[in-house]
C-alpha cells in the first residue's frame, strides 16, 4: 500500500478539516496570487558564503533553527515575544559548551507576502540575531512568504534572497530547497540531485515544507503534495549522504527516523515560543538536537 494516498487524501483531508470547523486558510488571494511557479523562481543553485565567526569549538559547531515565525499574523494563538526569544538566545550563548553560531529559519517568516512592513520586521528579527551570534540568518521560502505575489519581497529582505542555495560549514554541506509552492519542481530537483550527487560531503537539508512530516490522519496535506516527489526525495537523500533534514509549516514538532537520517519538523516559533538547536560533530560526523523553549 502507498505511504499515502496523494490527491484523494489531500481532498480528504480538507474535508475533514471543514467539518471540524477549524480554519482553512484557502482564499481565492492564495491560489490566485502566489506569483511565479517554482520552475519560474528557480535559476541556479546559488553557493553563498558560510558563517565564519566563531563556529568551532574543539570540533564542533551548533545553530539555531526556526521555522513560521509569521510576522503579521494577529491572530489570538499568535502572542509572539521576540524580546525572550533574543533573551534566550543569548543565554545559550553564553552557557552552551558549544555556543550556536548562526540561525536557520524554514520559511513562513510572514503572514501575507505583500505587507512590507511585515518583511521590514522580519528583516529587523534577522539582523538583531546577527547582531547577537555574528553570522546570518539562511533563509528558505515558505507558502505564506509567496501569497499576494510575495516573491520580490522575499528576494529584497531575506538573505540571500532566493530559496535554492547551499553553503558550507566545517565539512558540512547544507542545502536550502524551495518548497513553498509545495513542490520542488522538475528543474529544482534535477539541479539539487546533480549537485548533491557530485558532492561527497555530509550534507543537511533543509525546506518548509516536510518530505515525510508524519503519519497521522489527515496531516499529509501538510507535507510535499507529489507522493512520488516525496518519495524520491527521501530515496535520494538516504543515498547521498544527508544526515539531517530541516522543514516546518506543519507547527507541530516531529522527528521522523528515516533510516540513514532524521527529519526533524520544527514546531511554529510565533505560536509554541520553541527553536531547535542542532550540535554538529564533524570528526565523528554525528547530530544532536534538543527543542528550547523560551
Amino acid at each position: 500500500m502507498p505511504r499515502r494516498a496523494g490527491t484523494l487524501a489531500g481532498a480528504l483531508a480538507l474535508l475533514l478539516l471543514a467539518a471540524s470547523c477549524k480554519p482553512i486558510e484557502l482564499g481565492l488571494y492564495k491560489v490566485l496570487g502566489h506569483g511565479p511557479t517554482v520552475n519560474d523562481r528557480i535559476d541556479d543553485l546559488d553557493d553563498v558564503p558560510g558563517p565564519a565567526n566563531n563556529v568551532l569549538y574543539d570540533g564542533k559547531f551548533s545553530f539555531i533553527v526556526t521555522s513560521d515565525v509569521h510576522f503579521g499574523n494577529k491572530g489570538a494563538s499568535y502572542a509572539r515575544d521576540d524580546a525572550a526569544f533574543y533573551a534566550k538566545v543569548l543565554e545559550l550563548k553564553n552557557t552552551m559548551a558549544v555556543p550556536p553560531s548562526f540561525t536557520v529559519c524554514a520559511g513562513d517568516v510572514i503572514e501575507n507576502g505583500d505587507q512590507e512592513d511585515e518583511w521590514e520586521d522580519y528583516q529587523t528579527w534577522c539582523r538583531t540575531l546577527e547582531a547577537l551570534l555574528g553570522n546570518k540568518v539562511y533563509t528558505t521560502t515558505g507558502n505564506h512568504d509567496l501569497y499576494n505575489d510575495g516573491w520580490d519581497y522575499f528576494e529584497d529582505y531575506t538573505y540571500p534572497g532566493t530559496g535554492f542555495f547551499r553553503f558550507a560549514v566545517a565539512g558540512y554541506r547544507f542545502y536550502f530547497l524551495d518548497s513553498g509552492s509545495a513542490s520542488l519542481g522538475s528543474k529544482q530537483y534535477k539541479k539539487f540531485r546533480d549537485a548533491a550527487e557530485a558532492d561527497p560531503s555530509p550534507k543537511i537539508v533543509c525546506t518548509h515544507y516536510p518530505a515525510y512530516g508524519t503519519a497521522q490522519f489527515f496531516q499529509n496535506y501538510y507535507t510535499m503534495q507529489n507522493t512520488e516527489e516525496a518519495d524520491t526525495l527521501i530515496s535520494f537523500c538516504t543515498n547521498n549522504n544527508v544526515k539531517l533534514y530541516l522543514s516546518g509549516h506543519m507547527h507541530e514538532q516531529h522527528e521522523n527516523d528515516l533510516g540513514k537520517f532524521t527529519e526533524l519538523v520544527i514546531p511554529c516559533y510565533a505560536v509554541y515560543h520553541k527553536f531547535a538547536v542542532v550540535t554538529v560533530d564533524t570528526a565523528a560526523q554525528t547530530e544532536s538536537w534538543t527543542f528550547v523553549s523560551y
